[in-house]
């Protein structure tokens, strides 16, 4: 398969079959697809397992030799829930709080909702109660879907618009590893990065205290590219198009977006942007280039 058929079908696969990635079993059958297509790349692919005392484990994939790499590039490949307003980066308990809201809305009216069918169903049936009668079971069936969809909404539905969100720095990586075989370099694809660090520090527990790492984070929106970190010279950045920003952690990311006007330095992703169809592949470029 040529390069370019081989990016199409990547780009179809993860937008479309395994875009949505919260649910263990979500997880396990795109975490299939994706060693499966790494695998025909490189022989250095790994999934390794770690615990934070939940149902299921969580998993990071690597490529290539974490231990001795002096650089890591890396993306999260989880799913996040849906929320109101805009993805600010870099600040989770704004990130939290847009999605708690939609949370309580959506639970709110999905409530409302049953306790209308409730009391709908109370004035049009019957005053003696039938448990065999065919309006009895259809109401029992009913209500159970009811609950069970209460379920889904109180624990917060999946966002499935996640092309820009994380699918876009999945696929960078990917035709990154394509192109790049340097030793020096692994690649990571982390798990539970919609909801913190966890999948980082743990890739951190394996890697030299000295290896520089690199995130990128919803890099295919059509929105400006910028570089939060050190470690590239501003020529490189300059000749990319890529501006770069003060560093907001000790990792260094790799974002698209738009800068707040209220204040400086403060960046986020509006749901415009989050719902993109296209990828930017001018950004992808831009960052293969800077980390080639």
């Amino acid at each position: 398969m040529e390069q370019s058929e081989k990016i199409n079908d990547w780009l179809f696969r993860y937008q479309y079959v395994y875009r949505v990635r919260r649910t263990e079993k979500q997880k396990r059958r795109f975490l299939s697809a994706l060693v499966a297509d790494l695998a025909e790349m490189r022989e250095d692919v790994r999934v390794i397992e770690y615990n934070q005392g939940k149902k299921y484990s969580s998993n990071n994939v690597y490529v290539g030799n974490i231990k001795k790499a002096d650089r890591i590039i890396c993306t999260y490949y989880d799913t996040p829930p849906k929320h109101f307003g805009s993805y600010p980066f870099f600040d989770r308990k704004q990130q939290s709080k847009h999605t708690t809201n939609f949370i309580m809305a959506t639970s709110a009216i999905t409530l409302l909702i049953g306790l209308l069918a409730t009391l709908i169903y109370m004035k049009v049936s019957p005053t003696s109660f039938q448990l065999t009668s065919p309006s009895t079971i259809a109401a029992i069936i009913c209500f159970g879907l009811y609950f069970f969809g209460l379920s889904r909404v109180a624990k917060g539905l999946s966002e499935r618009h996640t092309l820009v969100r994380n699918t876009s720095s999945l696929l960078a990586i990917m035709e990154m590893i394509s192109r790049k075989h340097d030793q020096k370099t692994a690649f990571a694809f982390v798990d539970e990065g919609t909801f913190g660090e966890n999948g980082i520090e743990a890739m951190k527990r394996s890697c030299k205290a000295s290896a520089k790492i690199y995130v990128l984070d919803s890099i295919g929106s059509d929105d400006p590219l910028y570089f939060s970190g050190t470690g590239i010279s501003k020529d490189k950045l300059n000749q990319a198009k890529i501006q770069q920003t003060e560093p907001k952690s000790e990792l260094n990311y790799f974002f698209s977006g738009k800068e707040s006007l209220d204040k400086k330095g403060d960046f986020f992703l509006d749901q415009a942007a989050l719902k993109q169809k296209q990828s930017s592949q001018t950004n992808c470029e831009a960052i293969i280039e800077v980390l080639q």
